[in-house]
C-alpha cells in the first residue's frame, strides 16, 4: 500500500482508538461466536488462514486479537493494514489488545522498524512514529 494511504490509515486508526477506552469488555451471547488470536509476528499466511477457516471479520464474526501482530515474519505491516482496515469497518467487532511486540524498543530489536524503514523508505521515520502512537 503506497505510503499516503498508510499514513491515511494510521491517522484514522489512532483517532478511532482515542475514542476508546483503555479496557474493553468484550461479551456474546450464547448463539454468537467470538474468535481470539494471538501471536501472528508478521506471519501474514496465519491471519489469511484464520479468515480463510473462520470468515472476515464482521458484525456476526467478532475477533479478539491478542498482541504481537509485529516482529519476526516478513510481512508485519500487511498485517497491520489489514487489522487496522477492518477496525475500522467495524470499530465494535473486531478488538485489538497490544502485546509487547507492539513496542519500540522490541521493535527495533526483533526487526519490525527495518521492515517499515525497508518497505518505505521516504516515509518510513514518519510512519514507525504514527505507529508507536498508535500502539
Amino acid at each position: 500500500l503506497h505510503a499516503r494511504y498508510v499514513l491515511q490509515l494510521l491517522y484514522e486508526t489512532r483517532r478511532v482508538l482515542k475514542e476508546k477506552p483503555n479496557i474493553t469488555h468484550v461479551s456474546v451471547s450464547y448463539s454468537k461466536e467470538i474468535t481470539v488470536c494471538g501471536d501472528l509476528h508478521g506471519n501474514l499466511d496465519d491471519l489469511l488462514l484464520i479468515f480463510y477457516k473462520n470468515g472476515l471479520p464482521s458484525e456476526k464474526k467478532p475477533y479478539v486479537f491478542n498482541g504481537d501482530f509485529v516482529d519476526r515474519g516478513r510481512n508485519s505491516m500487511e498485517i497491520l493494514i489489514l487489522l487496522f482496515a477492518f477496525l475500522l469497518i467495524y470499530p465494535n467487532d473486531l478488538h485489538l489488545n497490544r502485546g509487547n511486540h507492539e513496542d519500540y524498543i522490541i521493535n527495533v530489536r526483533y526487526g519490525f522498524s527495518n521492515e517499515v524503514l525497508n518497505k518505505y523508505k521516504v516515509h518510513g521515520k514518519v510512519i514507525l512514529y504514527l505507529l508507536q502512537d498508535v500502539f
